[in-house]
């Protein structure tokens, strides 16, 4: 009964939860509360209990958690809340005709494996705006990464994929193995919407003949497949393909935002935590330093920026308990320079260490005959993966591409 009455209540949030979010995209709200589902703007605070930084899956997980506990927690994300059709009557635009929502102010668009023969022949000229995908640039790399409330769950392929406990075991030989498996790992899917393609429907649809292409080579080359679980919802692709359904994976949507099907942050754990009514998310509010005051509180110095990107205010934001969510990059950026300008003093030389590129090898896509191509520019990682949530291709289209289920990188 009380694992019922849970779920019931979650679901009940997350209702609650995606209505708030639509009618405050609707109004124009930057600050969401549960209170926005009467299209009601909460009011500015400059103090909270708990704040979570960025709105990706660890601080929507964080945000879901402190609200449960009762702990009136504010969200800070420097993207904007993406649930505003445009003039084509859609939410995000589509990846062969990108618009100013594509990109995080640019202008022009940086789409990954974007060129052939060194032939830039994919991006496009857009207006700065607030875009949902922001390409970093490094010295030695770039690195992609999504700006809006849902974080990387917006833009990224979905893949769901737990890990071989034996290997989980001697990554984190501390951690409750048992528990993380018996417990986490299965709540974290259900809550996510995890589901696999139907075996049946893959091999006999005309989408995935060319990804059953790529699997006859892979076991022709002795490697092993397997069927990769997603947050895209594999039985709405269903009746994308029988013209049921509006498309959206098989329109070839992903980098810059899927408008239907996909199961982002926005609609599982970000509904659910403005669904408790004790957390707020801010939009379009970047923060710059964190520093300790002296009765042990953390104070936050933020910009809040309109869509052009001009700041139009600086303030400051105080709380007991911080919760960096903003990703591997913007986490890492904000504590490197917290301990480099002395904010956060008792931060040390391991901070930032070690952070970089993948070292796993991509390959391109092998061809119909059978035999795994050379490495070429354009790779991907573990090529035999026979399904995701990337765009699945009719096999009448001859260019390189990844099999579907391959992240690009």
């Amino acid at each position: 009964m009380t694992a019922k009455l849970t779920q019931h209540q979650l679901t009940r949030r997350q209702i609650l939860g995606m209505i708030a979010l639509q009618t405050a995209a609707t109004a124009g709200l930057t600050r969401i509360g549960l209170q926005s589902a009467q299209a009601v703007e909460p009011a500015a605070v400059q103090s909270a209990p708990a704040i979570v930084i960025g709105s990706g899956y660890g601080g929507a997980v964080a945000a879901l958690r402190l609200g449960q506990a009762g702990i009136t927690t504010l969200v800070l994300e420097m993207g904007r809340l993406w649930n505003t059709p445009g003039a084509d009557g859609k939410v995000f635009c589509s990846t062969a005709a990108p618009d100013q929502r594509s990109m995080w102010f640019k202008t022009r668009t940086e789409a990954p494996l974007a060129t052939f023969l060194w032939l830039d022949v994919v991006n496009k000229d857009i207006g700065l705006y607030p875009g949902v995908l922001d390409r970093v640039h490094y010295d030695n790399m770039s690195v992609y990464v999504g700006r809006g409330v849902g974080g990387g769950s917006l833009v990224n392929g979905g893949m769901a994929v737990t890990p071989l406990q034996s290997y989980f075991t001697e990554q984190f030989p501390t951690v409750d193995a048992a528990q993380m498996y018996g417990t986490y790992f299965p709540r974290a899917r259900t809550m996510l919407g995890v589901n696999t393609v139907d075996p049946a429907w893959f091999e006999s649809t005309e989408w995935y003949q060319f990804t059953r292409t790529s699997r006859k080579a892979a076991t022709n080359a002795g490697l092993k497949t397997t069927f990769v679980p997603n947050v895209y919802d594999f039985g709405y692709m269903q009746q994308e393909a029988a013209g049921t359904a509006t498309k959206s994976a098989l329109a070839q949507e992903v980098i810059y935002g899927n408008n239907y099907g996909k199961k982002s942050l926005d609609k599982t754990y970000l509904a659910s935590a403005l669904g408790t009514g004790k957390v707020t998310i801010h939009t379009l509010e970047k923060v710059r330093a964190i520093t300790r005051a002296s009765d042990g509180s953390y104070v936050l110095t933020v910009d809040r920026i309109d869509n052009t990107g001009a700041v139009v205010e600086t303030k400051q934001y105080s709380c007991t308990h911080l919760f960096l969510g903003g990703g591997s990059l913007g986490t890492t950026e904000l504590l490197v320079r917290a301990r480099d300008t002395g904010t956060l003093p008792a931060l040390d030389a391991t901070v930032g260490a070690g952070w970089g590129p993948t070292a796993t090898p991509w390959w391109a896509a092998p061809t119909t005959s059978g035999t795994p191509p050379a490495p070429t520019r354009r790779r991907c990682r573990s090529w035999a993966s026979t399904t995701g949530p990337t765009p699945p291709t009719r096999s009448s289209r001859r260019s390189p591409r990844c099999p579907s289920g391959s992240r690009p990188g």
